[in-house]
């Protein structure tokens, strides 16, 4: 739904039905066109971009969220002229309320909301195009009027934004797209993309941009960044072509191909030139010409909008050719993933690669306690374990901490049980959602909310004991460039103590170590354990340290590959190494972990199943067994582990 209004806004009213006109209020006002066919109006521009056209919200009830961007025509008060048509699909004469709002300020128009209900198009299809904009000003995806997401049927032509449609060749089924926002840093305006999805492999996904009338004048450079939404084999990859395309009403014709390649999981950046010739520049006059991004047997096709110039080689540039210096970039990247991620030198790669600087040092207080650090716990259901955990984390407190509960929709007693948690110790922070959106969402909510140079992510099915924080930290202070840390457990595929298979090859849980076990666990590793803190390649995810400056180097947990975990950690640790950070496991640190309490185990081989296909396409030239050989062998874990053979005597 869209924001509630700001102090000092309308209020929420509905308009008059004797045409009595409402109280005016600063942000501007919509009416509806003729029939109800849309609305129209004026929208005062944002304070902090007075001379821009501001962005709309229109909230269309039961049905999506729009985006429409004024127009540049002004009236005497200096306020934006607005219009939405309602888009083909809601032209079936149902009564629907729209809101329209200042998607910066949440700011109510007035007149809103205000009710549309247009009687049904005739059966001629209109002779203007839904995707054309009425004077031709608005640059390609600045309108949504199909809203930010939909499923429409596959087998043709479907509009997604101004100037931008979706194709697919599958017959059949159901194509899904879905608007993408990233806000970057500094004064750069936010990038938007689309995903395409449909319901099953197709031989064409096409994505059309329309371009403007600037590409006559001269010459122009462009890039696209684009990837495959979703995995769908062991190691899929898809044939990409860029075109340029002339359109006759739903057929597009290929001009010439400008560039083709191949998409992986991962996003690939794209550059290409357009020069028109004559004959296509007079094609502007009509329906413009059009940039086509193919994918060939795929699933689904993602891409941000194509923008004018490819970005320039970095000043440390080491080849004049891109195509090298970036071949040079895996090169790196690959040594960082399968060697020791801030090794000096390389055979492979002789006084060519410098290390990246160390991650930023955090001071330690006086008393040498750990700095202060956040921990996100996402939870959903697991009433007990969860209570567990809790109990645990603060008993175990031996230095500055402060615990963020992400609730993801608890249907059972555990909502109830946080919130008394969040009351009893100032310690516990609540984040709750009613609707359940994923575990790896949950993640990056908690990431965000909190502000800590560093941060634990954990389970919320594990239990801590006491001083795990000093140990973490000690394995991060311990070998520099650092920037996640990991502990031993009971279950924790490579990370497990005392042993990490079964003899039938598949993880130990170790059921010879219980939660009643966890202060004499910690103090058996205390006396045998060297304090190597061997570097690691992948961590498992249960129970993390990582430093703020991983998430502003590489970014979040990717929600897209992995929504509900198995594989986001993982997915992390790649890019960090790759990013030059290093991975260090806190050989002297125990935590314990119960598995499956969010889901059983038939629902836990599925994911991870699932999320091991979107690894092995996300990350295709990583070699998987040359990182599980790294961790097998570990020296210091197989002294550790051959020490702890009578564990089971030791403990009782």
């Amino acid at each position: 739904m869209a924001p509630e209004p700001m102090d000092g806004s309308a209020e929420t009213r509905e308009a008059s039905p004797e045409g009595i006109p409402p109280v005016a209020v600063p942000g501007g006002e919509v009416r509806p066109m003729a029939e109800a066919a849309g609305l129209t109006g004026w929208a005062a521009p944002d304070p902090l971009t007075p001379d821009e056209p501001p962005e709309i919200g229109l909230d269309v009830e039961g049905v999506s969220t729009s985006i429409v961007t004024a127009e540049p025509q002004r009236d005497p008060q200096g306020r934006f002229r607005l219009s939405w048509p309602l888009p083909p699909l809601l032209r079936d004469g149902v009564a629907r309320r729209v809101r329209a709002f200042h998607m910066l300020s949440g700011q109510e128009l007035d007149g809103s909301p205000l009710t549309l209900a247009a009687p049904p198009l005739p059966a001629a299809p209109p002779a203007a195009t839904p995707d054309a904009a009425a004077d031709g000003a608005h640059a390609m995806g600045l309108r949504w009027p199909e809203g930010l997401a939909g499923m429409r049927p596959a087998g043709g032509v479907t509009p997604i934004a101004e100037g931008v449609l979706g194709e697919t060749d599958a017959p059949g089924g159901y194509l899904r797209f879905q608007l993408l926002a990233e806000a970057p840093e500094g004064p750069q305006a936010p990038r938007r993309g689309i995903r395409l999805v449909a319901d099953a492999v197709a031989p064409v996904v096409c994505l059309h941009f329309r371009l403007g009338e600037a590409v006559a004048d001269q010459p122009m450079a462009w890039e696209v960044t684009a990837w495959l939404p979703e995995a769908t084999e062991a190691h899929v990859k898809a044939r990409f072509d860029i075109t340029l395309e002339r359109r006759e009403g739903p057929v597009f014709h290929t001009l010439r191909r400008l560039r083709r390649g191949t998409l992986f999981r991962r996003p690939s950046d794209h550059a290409f030139e357009i020069t028109l010739a004559p004959e296509e520049a007079a094609l502007l006059a009509e329906d413009g010409v059009w940039i086509g991004l193919i994918a060939r047997s795929a699933k689904g096709l993602s891409a941000w909008l194509p923008s004018l110039g490819p970005a320039p080689l970095p000043e440390a540039a080491r080849f004049e050719d891109a195509r090298l210096d970036e071949a040079f970039a895996h090169a790196v990247g690959f040594v960082r993933v399968h060697g020791e991620a801030r090794r000096e030198a390389h055979p492979l790669l002789p006084g060519l690669w410098e290390p990246p600087p160390p991650a930023r040092a955090t001071a330690r207080p006086a008393g040498q306690a750990h700095p202060f650090t956040q921990v996100i716990l996402p939870v959903y259901n697991g009433h007990d374990e969860v209570r567990a955990c809790l109990h645990a984390l603060r008993a175990a407190a031996t230095g500055p901490m402060q615990v963020v509960m992400v609730d993801d929709g608890s249907r059972d007693f555990t909502a109830e049980m946080l919130r008394a948690e969040a009351m009893a110790d100032p310690r516990f922070i609540l984040h709750r959602r009613d609707n359940n959106r994923g575990y790896t969402k949950s993640i990056n909510e908690g990431v965000l909310l909190t502000g800590a140079d560093w941060v634990v992510v954990l389970n919320s099915d594990t239990l801590v004991s006491k001083g795990w924080l000093d140990r973490l930290h000690a394995a991060a202070l311990a070998r520099p460039g650092t920037g996640m840390v990991g502990p031993l457990s009971n279950a924790a595929t490579w990370q497990s103590v005392p042993a990490a298979k079964r003899p039938d090859g598949s993880w130990s849980t170790n059921a010879v170590i219980q939660p009643r076990h966890l202060a004499r666990m910690q103090a058996i590793l205390d006396e045998v354990s060297e304090r190597a803190y061997p570097e690691f390649p992948v961590l498992n995810g249960f129970c993390t340290l990582i430093a703020r400056e991983v998430f502003d180097r590489v970014g979040l947990y990717d929600e897209d590959a992995f929504p509900t975990g198995y594989g986001e950690e993982t997915d992390l640790c790649l890019r960090a190494r790759q990013a030059g950070f290093r991975l260090t496991l806190a050989d002297d640190c125990f935590v314990y972990h119960h598995k499956s309490v969010t889901f059983g185990q038939a629902e836990r081989t599925r994911l991870s199943r699932q999320g091991g296909l979107e690894m092995t396409n996300k990350h295709s030239g990583v070699i998987v067994p040359a990182l599980e050989r790294i961790m097998q062998d570990c020296a210091p874990l197989g002294r550790l582990r051959a020490r702890l053979s009578n564990l089971a005597a030791e403990l009782d």
